[in-house]
């Protein structure tokens, strides 16, 4: 006899696993359900509702964690609930229908369950529709003299001569595999000054014209929170908005989304690129992006944009400290809640800077163990300046982990 320990994070490898011992097709519907398991905390509760969910869970073979007075005293109070997808979802179906705060508590981690343990997600951008069922990768093309990593291309060249530099790279880039380019003509590194709308244009809007021509079928996304801006490079054919604001600060470029049928990328950013390191402080830093998001999703979702057309960042090193940005990127899959494709840059940033000792020039190694991370945690599109050492990496840890 052999015994085995098994480690089951998703309902793909318990139906392998399932299949391994040869059980039937309608079993492992049934049975895979029961081999994956979830937690989830619920903060603010009156104790008898905890209690009362705790009963449910006892009766369903599992159980909940609650403060001992919560048990014997009516107060406000916080709880962990746990067990099997299979068990969660028959505690929602017994919440379903009972007051107050309960069938809230139901739809809400029944919602939950369904978008964590989503495996794919599907685009709608201008007149494409890409399917990510793995993750993709973004290369980036910064059209500045002043980027953080050293690869702003107007330090290298103008005119003509960048034109021809923007399109070689990207040409590169999607040879070794990107199914995605972000061109930004600002710097939005820490400390930075924004340059003028009419600069910004005038940067980007013939090198847009001449990847659009040469590159029809990749996706194209600019990066920028400036609505002139956004105008001029939706009428090139761009696909996305990155907006490093969220909209916040150009909230009419919601109407360029809608007439063109664009693509947002939803950043989170304390204050701005210029002022955004300066002592950044959170309560709990993942727990207020994921409120900061709730908040810039229902603007769209208010003005009826499709959620296919939306993408969320968390911004790693957009107003945060070293342990917040390693604190997001391990704690990535509470962001997969909205059921939204995750979006993230990581590529040669500072706190890798921090933990290595390493310049920007020679952060690759930490870069690449940055990505592969992130994409176990739930990102689904990583942007990066490195794109074939990357693209290796993760498929090598794609191979590993579905042997």
């Amino acid at each position: 006899m052999i015994i085995t320990p098994l480690s089951i994070e998703n309902e793909k490898i318990a139906k392998s696993l399932l299949s391994s011992v040869g059980v039937s097709r309608e079993g492992i519907d049934i049975l895979s359900l029961k081999c994956v398991y979830s937690a989830f905390k619920i903060e603010g509760i009156k104790s008898w509702e905890a209690n009362i969910i705790k009963q449910h869970l006892l009766s369903l073979g599992s159980d909940s964690a609650v403060e001992r007075s919560a048990l014997i005293k009516d107060k406000k109070t916080d709880t962990i609930i746990f067990g099997n997808i299979s068990q969660l979802k028959k505690l929602c179906s017994k919440l379903k229908n009972q007051p107050f705060n309960l069938n809230e508590i139901s739809q809400t981690i029944s919602l939950y369950l369904d978008n964590l343990f989503k495996q794919e997600f599907v685009l709608r951008v201008r007149d494409k529709t890409i399917k990510i069922k793995k993750p993709l990768l973004c290369g980036i093309i910064n059209l500045t003299t002043d980027s953080f990593s050293g690869d702003g291309l107007l330090a290298k060249a103008c005119g003509n001569k960048l034109k021809d530099l923007v399109l070689k790279k990207i040409e590169t880039m999607a040879k070794d595999g990107a199914a995605m380019i972000d061109i930004g003509a600002e710097s939005s590194r820490p400390y930075s000054h924004p340059i003028p709308e009419k600069e910004e244009i005038a940067r980007i809007v013939p090198v847009l014209c001449a990847v659009r021509k040469n590159f029809k079928d990749i996706l194209i996304s600019v990066d920028t929170y400036k609505l002139n801006v956004a105008k001029a490079a939706a009428e090139e054919g761009i696909d996305i908005i990155n907006d490093i604001t969220a909209l916040r600060k150009s909230p009419g470029i919601v109407n360029l989304i809608k007439k063109y049928k664009l693509g947002i990328i939803l950043m989170h950013m304390k204050k701005n690129p210029r002022t955004m390191q300066i002592n950044p402080k959170y309560r709990k830093v993942t727990e207020e992006i994921v409120s900061f998001f709730r908040e810039r999703i229902s603007i769209l979702n208010k003005e009826k944009i499709n959620p296919q057309q939306i993408m969320i960042d968390p911004g790693i090193g957009f107003g945060k400290t070293l342990e917040d940005n390693l604190k997001i990127i391990n704690e990535l899959y509470k962001f997969k809640i909205f059921g939204l494709p995750i979006f993230i840059g990581l590529s040669r940033k500072s706190f890798i800077g921090k933990i290595t000792g390493k310049s920007a020039d020679q952060r690759l190694p930490g870069t690449i163990a940055s990505t592969v991370l992130a994409a176990l945690r739930g990102a689904n599109i990583l942007r990066v300046h490195d794109v074939r050492e990357n693209k290796e990496a993760l498929c090598v840890a794609r191979s590993i982990i579905n042997n």
